[in-house]
């Protein structure tokens, strides 16, 4: 009797658990016998046969190259391979005399019409699979395209069923948003933040810890902002966000520009605070006969160094430039006070304007598509201005819900904007340096060095109060592009800062009007908590 071996496979859970694999194995045996075949061993596969490399079948080829049988008996065809690669190697087998059966098809693979019919059926199979792979993809982006992701969900999050939105996990989505804030206030590494997280009770949906390529996921993934990401491509989610847009943003600069060394060995007032304007890593602080100097580690990169109390004089400039006077602040009170009175309308006021805001926001995605499909943009650069357009609706759209849901905390914000905009130098020299860095992470988003040049990017609403004498010349929300940036760059230390001129009242109330807008966005802390005495000489030296 020919030894021969036996093959058979099945390419679902489903299958392995279900009658599959006892079926072929029977209908292999009772060929077996038909055909006075001795079958020496079973090769069971549970990989798919759409795509070449499975182990047991790559084995059972090797082996019958070496001799060891003298063939082999498959199921069916599309058992065998339904990958044209995988179904050459079964023709190099019959071309080298090596015998191959199919249990469920009445093929003489010698002759040439049983292979002609061997090889279209083969080649059916394959494009079988090629369809099914379109037709799975297709009914994967209509799902995306639905605002429904079709996997599983992330970490944070729990499934509901195919097609369902994913809710968000009360335990684990704490501590989600934990992995955010803690690594924004870069006192973690990735490698620190994981151990942290792991004490603190984070794990992955097998109930493991977190490990460092896991919590980069988390940290990359726009899932948790309301987005999708698919092969490249943005989609704009239903489910429940779980973290705000900021939060996610800080952490992006921080994940794709930090410094390899791990933590903080000196508590430095600039310590993982600003970078290098050419190079985007930070600078590192050291102590150099009793000054403190901040320097760019990168080789040939022209900026050297620059000395603590350089920049911190550059600091003191920026806040010397938001600070208003008596009269403006109790002005903009009143209008406060006015505007508490008509909540109802003034609340409408702003939701109306965040429509009109994301409204051309979605006009601008489909001028953007039919820029892609006239070819005017290409794909790379399609999906970079797309997900920057989405980013800037979900945050929007965060910024309405806030207003929807919260009628005085727009107020509460504007009145502790102002409370911090009346000396706003004195709060800083009167605070500890803790403070002092929450003060400046609050005004700027982001301070890079350019060799001995200091550029300090404003958040919105300080950088239109601290230019507030060239936004007077035009309305807040012209249409009109400007050519001002919304950086502040100080290159001498010899020059003082251009102090604004104050503004009038119907200056003054169409930035109140600006400040209302903007207020959701807003995040100071009760100035009134700084407890510290504050000298009510302004100058500083």
């Amino acid at each position: 009797m020919k030894k021969v071996y036996g093959y058979i496979r099945v390419s679902t859970k489903e299958q392995v658990d279900g009658a599959s694999l006892p079926e072929q194995k029977y209908a292999i045996k009772e060929f077996a016998k038909k055909n006075n075949l001795n079958i020496i061993h079973f090769y069971e596969e549970t990989k798919t046969a759409a795509k070449k490399g499975r182990p047991f079948f790559l084995e059972m080829i090797e082996n019958l190259h070496q001799g060891k049988a003298s063939g082999v008996i498959i199921h069916k065809i599309d058992r065998s391979a339904r990958n044209l690669h995988d179904w050459a190697s079964i023709g190099d087998l019959i071309d080298r005399g090596i015998e191959v059966f199919f249990a469920h098809e009445s093929l003489n693979m010698n002759e040439r019409g049983g292979r002609l019919s061997a090889d279209i059926q083969a080649v059916m199979a394959s494009d079988y699979v090629r369809n099914l792979r379109q037709e799975t993809i297709k009914g994967l982006y209509g799902r995306l395209k639905q605002g429904v992701f079709p996997w599983g969900a992330p970490i944070g999050y729990d499934n509901n069923g195919k097609g369902k939105l994913k809710t968000i996990n009360p335990k684990q989505s704490k501590l989600v948003k934990e992995v955010f804030e803690l690594y924004v206030t870069e006192t973690y590494n990735i490698i620190d933040l994981s151990k942290e997280m792991e004490k603190r009770g984070l794990l992955n949906h097998r109930g493991n810890r977190v490990c460092k390529n896991g919590i980069v996921r988390i940290i990359k993934n726009p899932f948790y902002i309301g987005l999708m990401s698919a092969k490249g491509k943005i989609f704009k989610g239903d489910h429940k966000k779980l973290i705000d847009t900021r939060l996610y943003e800080q952490a992006q600069v921080i994940l794709t520009g930090r410094n390899k060394k791990k933590g903080l060995k000196h508590n430095y007032l600039f310590n993982r605070q600003m970078r290098c304007e050419n190079c985007k890593y930070m600078m590192i602080g050291e102590r150099q006969k009793g000054n403190v100097y901040y320097r760019c580690q990168t080789r040939k990169c022209p900026t050297k160094s620059i000395r603590e109390d350089t920049i911190e004089y550059y600091v003191k400039n920026v806040l010397k430039t938001i600070k208003m006077t008596g009269e403006e602040i109790l002005t903009l009170e009143g209008f406060i006070q006015e505007s508490r009175n008509s909540a109802v309308e003034t609340q409408q006021e702003i939701l109306n304007g965040f429509d009109m805001q994301i409204k051309k926001l979605e006009n601008k995605e489909e001028k953007l598509l039919d820029a892609y499909l006239e070819n005017v943009i290409d794909k790379k650069e399609y999906e970079k201005r797309k997900q920057k357009n989405l980013l800037n609706q979900v945050e929007l759209e965060e910024k309405r819900s806030t207003v929807s849901d919260s009628k005085t905390s727009i107020f509460e914000n504007i009145e502790r904007f102002l409370e911090l905009c009346k000396s706003p130098l004195k709060l800083y020299v009167s605070g500890i340096q803790e403070e002092k860095r929450e003060l400046i992470k609050i005004i700027t988003s982001n301070l890079t060095i350019n060799r001995r040049k200091a550029i300090f990017t404003m958040v919105s609403p300080f950088y239109e109060l601290a230019n507030r004498d060239i936004f007077s010349l035009c309305a807040l929300y012209r249409d009109a592009h400007r050519t001002l940036t919304p950086k502040i760059i100080y290159s001498d230390k010899n020059t003082s800062p251009i102090i604004p001129k104050p503004l009038n009242r119907k200056q003054l109330k169409e930035f109140f009007h600006f400040l209302l807008k903007t207020a959701t966005s807003l995040y100071i802390p009760n100035i009134n908590e700084y407890n510290h005495e504050i000298s009510k000489d302004d100058t500083c030296s």
